[in-house]
């Protein structure tokens, strides 16, 4: 008698996905590690490796223009905000003030140096500054307020003397002291053809009358005769005398870098159009004295300067690159035998250059900047003294680099993440959390509509291009998880997976996700599959509290501690899978723990 065979039961095999990174767009979906997403957005990793909805956005002002520029004040009291034509002061508590109605219209970069904020638009070097009162902020044109240089020092009266600051190429004023001989009303001033304004003098400090002045020659006659200085300069002279488009030379730069070796002494402004492969350094801690010897040109003006990053003791320039020339230079500080500050320029390797100089930043110790072909990061070697461009954005320059417009973008680091914005999109590096090809892992962010960053009160501000003030908000304010009052629509999406076997079919049984308790939270899972997405689940998974109560969805959950549910969704015969998992409620927060699949493995694929 035949013995009954009874059937064996079937296998139930689990995938769990328990750590999260970021986002690859560069991978097949099949090629990828659990970790990581083909497709994910406006979620970001929490410090313990899961995966939290990115808060929401709330609009704090409208200046019905687009906004250009926000800079926090010096002493972080207030921010100043450039829209359209116009320049204003924010204060904390929301009350503004307009500074100024000439700005020019277009993106606006700044710096601080000695408690003055100086911006520069590309038609007027401006300094936000206490006023003279001390009761509120000015806005001053740094040409207004330059400083006035000594040309020469201690000539006769007949000229002749010693060469001592170079003409400042933000005014036309100079000074020329003069050893007086007790005699002369005359000084020879050391150049001819001067300007219009006033020329004033004073002998020993005090004021004292010119009598007459002929501008052709440069020769100035006092009143009376100075004193006898007995080889001391006694007599200083103070007189105009113009060079065409200096001014300009500052007013139309763009951008800026501080540097001065070990500290951050002088500034560095380029991007003027007219000379894009120049720059100009300042005076010592004075960025109203510009030098017109400290001008420096890179290269040709094909490859523009597009900004500037810091590099432990160095100043590295990225230009444009191109041209069959270096994308990058590296300045160095060194002092001369007689005290004069140098700074000597290296040519960097060759590499990617920059489009956008709005995007250059440092994520902890790797300064980066946005190319044609994602960003790059800025790699040195201690021992060569090389510097090594390389790109840190592989898992999202698949769609980084068809974003139209590159060049106005704009980036910031926060909180440990290099946040960068073009079209209503935000690329996050996160300094914190490493992929396996050693770049930082990035995320992928929508609706945002960003054109210019700030961190004030360790907030981060944003300005739009139809003239909103935006600040994101807190997880712990009310309707944090809102963009104004629209719902943010947050997922992930797991790889495609075989689970365990390429050539059988699979019954997928169960999909557990595991999320963190909200008092209003839930979920939606959706598997992909060859034919398409299948909705398997939408579920609430609240916490039972009074500030949220709702009957309409009532919960007797109490215990904050991880939530899972089962779909109890079988799919049948799938010889690949996706899942995707997300919210897209308005007013929900949402987190991923982890996810589980359970599956049988059926018969061969025929």
């Amino acid at each position: 008698m035949r013995a009954y065979q009874f059937p064996q039961p079937e296998t139930v095999h689990e995938t769990v996905v328990s750590s999260f990174g970021g986002v690859d767009f560069r991978t097949h979906p099949t090629k990828l590690s659990l970790s990581r997403s083909p497709d994910m957005q406006n979620l970001i990793c929490d410090q313990n490796d899961y995966l939290v909805k990115r808060t929401g956005w709330q609009t704090k002002h409208n200046y019905g223009a687009p906004v250009y520029g926000l800079f926090p004040l010096p002493d972080n009291a207030g921010c100043a905000v450039h829209a359209g034509t116009k320049l204003y002061i924010r204060q904390t508590d929301g009350t503004q003030t307009e500074l100024c109605s000439d700005m020019q219209e277009a993106f606006t970069q700044s710096f601080v140096m000695s408690g003055v904020l100086y911006l520069l638009d590309g038609a007027t070097f401006r300094a936000v500054r206490r006023n003279s009162a001390d009761t509120g902020w000015e806005a001053v044109r740094v040409q207004d307020i330059a400083y006035v240089p000594t040309t020469t020092i201690s000539a006769p009266p007949t000229g002749g003397g010693t060469s001592y600051e170079a003409v400042n190429l933000l005014t036309p004023k100079r000074i020329n002291t003069f050893i007086g001989n007790g005699t002369d009303t005359q000084f020879h001033l050391d150049c001819k053809s001067l300007d219009l304004g006033l020329i004033s003098a004073t002998v020993n400090g005090k004021a004292v009358t010119v009598s007459s002045v002929n501008r052709t020659t440069g020769v100035v006659t006092l009143a009376s005769p100075p004193a006898n200085g007995n080889g001391l300069a006694n007599v200083a002279i103070t007189f105009p005398k113009s060079v065409s488009g200096s001014v300009d030379k500052i007013n139309r730069c763009r951008f800026a870098g501080l540097y001065g070796g070990k500290n951050d002494t002088r500034v560095f402004l380029a991007g003027n159009p007219d000379e894009p492969a120049c720059d100009w350094q300042s005076g010592l801690y004075d960025p109203t004295y510009f030098p017109d010897t400290g001008y420096t040109r890179m290269g040709t003006d094909a490859s523009p300067i597009v900004g500037y990053l810091k590099q432990y003791e160095s100043q590295l320039i990225v230009k444009a690159g191109g041209a069959q020339e270096s994308a990058s230079y590296r300045r160095t500080f060194t002092l001369s035998d007689d005290g004069t500050a140098l700074y000597p320029l290296t040519q960097g390797a060759q590499g990617e250059g920059a489009v956008c100089p709005r995007s250059f930043a440092s994520l902890n110790d790797l300064p980066m900047f946005l190319s044609a072909h994602g960003v790059q990061g800025v790699f040195g070697t201690s021992v060569a003294e090389q510097r090594t461009i390389r790109s840190v954005s592989d898992a999202v320059t698949p769609r980084l680099e068809t974003e139209p417009g590159l060049e106005n973008a704009c980036a910031i680091v926060f909180e440990g993440k290099y946040y960068l914005a073009v079209n209503e999109h935000v690329y996050i590096a996160d300094g914190m959390l490493t992929d396996t090809d050693g770049n930082p892992a990035w995320f992928y962010w929508s609706n945002v509509p960003a054109q210019c960053f700030a961190i004030w009160n360790n907030e981060l501000w944003f300005g739009t291009a139809d003239g909103r003030l935006c600040r994101f908000r807190g997880a712990d304010e009310d309707d944090a998880y809102c963009d104004d009052d629209a719902a943010i629509d947050a997922y992930w999406r797991t790889p495609t997976l075989p689970l365990g076997d390429w050539g059988r079919v699979k019954t997928v049984r169960d999909v557990i996700p595991t999320l963190v308790p909200h008092s209003r939270s839930g979920a939606t899972v959706q598997y992909e599959s060859e034919d398409g997405k299948v909705l398997a689940l939408s579920r609430n998974m609240d916490l039972f509290s009074f500030r949220t109560l709702d009957f309409s969805r009532f919960s007797f959950r109490c215990i904050p501690g991880a939530l899972s549910y089962r779909t109890r969704y079988r799919q049948h015969r799938m010889p690949l899978l996706a899942v995707r998992i997300g919210n897209d409620r308005i007013g929900e927060p949402f987190g991923l723990l982890a996810l589980t699949i359970r599956w049988t493995c059926g018969q061969t694929i025929i």
